[in-house]
């Protein structure tokens, strides 16, 4: 389960990297707000994920 985990936290890290891309070059305020919040679930699940296992 940590593993699982993991893998959620870094492509939670993904999204908002992306989201971070969005913002600078393509300049669309709507989706880098949702890539950045979906992100952000989704580390927070992997954060609780990985938190439960231990």
């Amino acid at each position: 389960m940590a593993l699982l985990g993991r893998l959620f936290q870094v492509a939670g890290m993904l999204l908002c990297l992306e989201a971070l891309y969005f913002g600078i070059f393509q300049e669309s305020m709507g989706k880098e707000m949702m890539l950045f919040i979906s992100g952000g679930a989704v580390f927070l699940l992997g954060r609780f994920v990985e938190g439960r296992a231990r």
